[in-house]
């Protein structure tokens, strides 16, 4: 049969090309150069995979002892896609609950306010690197730092292009499309390079004047950073994804390259690791009040080599270290779940540690020190619709606010969405941050003093910000549609000196621990139809063709079209009173999802009117009150009343607020821990479907 050349040219160009190249919900806003395909993240186009499964074993009724007991069932059912069931009850463990290495198997729990298990303060049981009370970890240990031992390196010699999927490498062993293989691509930073691939990178830290990938501890002239970051591998760029099919030396990988810097020069390599696949715990609470300090475990859940995993529906307290650690962790999912009150000084919720692709959505955070933290190179994440409050966990007693999402160390391309906290932070610690989106996010950048959590601080006035680019290094960010400030806080827009505490937005760059600072960071960043409290509207700040050019804009553009590289073309979407099209209500969902049920969807941005999140009235700081706080209800001002319309009407609770309200809580998050079950506060709905990827691995056939 003959085919016309038309139609295979449409076939060619439809399912042949790269899958960046098909249409995004960011076309016309985000030059393809600056974001990645977020819909890849989690689980695209389905729900968890343990939604189908059926109970293996009887249930298990609760009992105080070791947890052993769990893990010999968790261990009869590996491997054949079923769940151990919890019963009702209270589960006093000791020891340590482990996953079956052949994984494709969840432990589950009957609702958050059914199953409760509780850690005894005995002595921790290590799970790789470090102790945990629930451990999945892959059989194949290696990881991303380790400086020695590694068989699994081999040059990657060919296909460097963003939005590829295809790469050619020196030796495809062990590579398999059928486990999956985890392919994890890495190259030396800017500055360095190697003689060979399992060499280490030699040079220094030169900053380019652009895409400057550093974890060096900044030394004048040379590094970026605050304090050490990857300066043992000096391999900081880094993605993870996985084999679909090997042919001779072409491995076709799952998810498309997310840097577009990729070249032979900085001696790229992958190195590969059998991960464990398709674990996760559901449905059941957590405390871990009794393991406090440094006799407590180091980690509630951790996974280590991971693909395809989970946490939903859990309700973590009292967790001294890191509640949910991800390290060397792709295309998992961490939603519909509720963590209250971390107790140590580096206490985190979820700490990501080499990260892919993995979806952190619709959790409340309460009390926690740092609700998600990437301490780690990633890239390609996205952290969406999640509620954070209190973030100073009530152990600060300080005038510091703490930020909810930090960017901690070499990581790009992160989706933040739809997310209502205080601040998102690119602090450069331990490297830089670039090419971050963030998108309808309402960052409010204040917490209240008047309840005690400043301790003899009357007031927080130190990282106020409604979000912070102070890496230096840290360039090419992303901000759309966002409301931003604390009314009668904030008097700035936006600062590039680090005083300017009541300032909406600080993009500074470096400037702090003896970091200087870096105007890059402002002259790379894209600012596009955020609303903030001081310019009390929405800014379109593209070219004189855009609404309030003169009046709002003050004639001065926010769109860097003139850079090289990565500039940004004006967007073509959004300023709906110039005549363009509306904003996407997402950039990595394709409807609404079932579990938003009535709230409006999209429920935060510019086109938003009449939302239901008013400000609490009343004096600031005052003691006894929630003055200054975002609110659904007079009730919940406490002594005062509910101020609306606020923010400009473009607010409504994300469903994760509204369940945190529903359930009592308070509007600058003190009190004690809240009843929480997912399936009361959201029924059982799950994200729709992504809008589908091209197919992959296909051949044109002519007769």
């Amino acid at each position: 049969m003959r085919r016309s050349p038309l139609f295979l040219l449409f076939f060619i160009t439809v399912f042949v090309l790269p899958a960046i190249a098909h249409a995004q919900a960011w076309s016309g806003i985000i030059n393809s150069s600056r974001a990645t395909d977020w819909t890849r993240a989690g689980f695209p186009g389905s729900t968890l995979p343990s939604a189908s499964w059926t109970q293996c074993g009887p249930t298990i009724a609760p009992y105080t002892g070791s947890a052993s007991t769990i893990t010999t069932q968790l261990a009869s059912c590996g491997g054949q896609n079923k769940y151990v069931l919890l019963g009702p009850g209270t589960f006093n463990l000791t020891g340590q609950v482990s996953f079956p290495k052949n994984g494709h198997v969840s432990l589950r729990g009957s609702g958050a306010n059914s199953t409760f298990v509780v850690i005894s303060a005995s002595s921790p049981v290590n799970c790789s690197l470090h102790s945990a009370l629930i451990c999945a970890v892959s059989s194949d240990t290696q990881y991303f730092n380790q400086t020695g031992g590694q068989p699994s390196i081999t040059a990657w010699t060919a296909g460097y292009t963003k939005g590829s999927n295809q790469i050619t490498v020196s030796n495809v062993t062990n590579i398999s499309a059928t486990n999956p293989t985890m392919i994890l691509l890495e190259q030396c930073e800017t500055g360095y390079t190697a003689s060979s691939p399992t060499a280490a990178c030699t040079g220094s830290a030169t900053d380019n004047n652009q895409l400057f990938i550093c974890s060096d501890a900044y030394s004048a002239p040379n590094g970026c950073s605050q304090g050490a970051g990857n300066q043992d591998t000096h391999r900081g760029q880094f993605e993870m994804t996985y084999a679909t099919n090997v042919a001779g030396n072409v491995v076709t990988i799952a998810d498309p390259l997310i840097y577009p810097n990729w070249i032979s020069g900085q001696t790229p390599r992958i190195w590969i690791q059998q991960p464990i696949v398709q674990v996760g715990v559901e449905n059941l609470a957590i405390d871990d009040s009794a393991a406090t300090g440094s006799s407590g475990v180091n980690d509630v859940i951790q996974f280590f080599g991971a693909y395809q995993w989970w946490v939903s529906g859990v309700k973590i307290t009292n967790c001294p270290f890191w509640s949910i650690e991800a390290f060397q962790t792709e295309h998992g999912v961490v939603k519909d779940s509720y963590i209250y009150h971390t107790t140590g000084v580096d206490s985190y919720g979820v700490r990501f540690e080499g990260a892919g692709h993995n979806l952190v959505q619709n959790n409340i955070f309460q009390q926690v020190l740092a609700p998600v933290v990437f301490d780690g190179p990633s890239s390609g994440d996205v952290i969406a619709y999640n509620f954070a409050i209190g973030q100073d966990g009530l152990n600060l007693t300080a005038d510091t606010l703490k930020g909810a999402f930090f960017e901690h160390s070499v990581n790009a391309f992160e989706l933040y969405e739809g997310n209502a906290a205080d601040t998102q932070v690119n602090d450069g610690d331990h490297g830089t941050a670039n090419f971050i989106t963030r998108f309808r996010n309402f960052f409010n950048g204040w917490l209240t003093c008047g309840n005690g959590q400043c301790g003899s601080a009357a007031a927080k006035d130190f990282w106020t910000n409604a979000y912070q680019d102070v890496a230096k290094g840290s360039r090419y960010q992303n901000n759309i549609g966002n409301v931003l400030g604390t009314p009668g806080v904030h008097n700035t827009y936006r600062t590039a000196g680090l005083s300017g505490w009541n300032a909406v937005v600080m993009v500074l760059g470096g400037s702090n621990a003896g970091v200087p600072a870096d105007p890059l960071t402002q002259i790379t960043s894209l600012f596009w139809g955020n609303y903030d409290v001081v310019s009390g509207a929405v800014r379109w700040c593209g070219n004189s063709s855009n609404i309030g050019w003169a009046a709002i804009c003050s004639i001065t553009s926010e769109v860097p079209t003139g850079i090289s590289p990565y500039p940004n073309s004006v967007p073509t979407l959004g300023d709906t009173g110039a005549g363009q099209g509306a904003l996407p209500a997402s950039f990595y969902l394709s409807s609404k999802p079932a579990w938003f049920g009535s709230i409006p969807w999209p429920p935060i941005g510019p086109d938003v009117t009449g939302g239901n999140i008013g400000q609490c009235a009343g004096t600031l700081n005052t003691r006894g009150q929630q003055a200054g706080m975002p609110a659904t209800s007079s009730a919940q001002c406490t002594g005062t009343s509910l101020t609306t319309p606020a923010w400009g009407g473009h607010l409504n609770a994300i469903p994760a607020m509204a369940c945190y309200f529903s359930a009592r809580g308070t509007p600058d998050g003190t009190g004690g821990v809240l009843a929480f079950d997912a399936n009361v506060c959201y029924g059982s709905g799950s994200p729709p479907p992504p809008a589908p990827n091209p197919p992959t691995n296909l051949t044109v056939i002519v007769n």
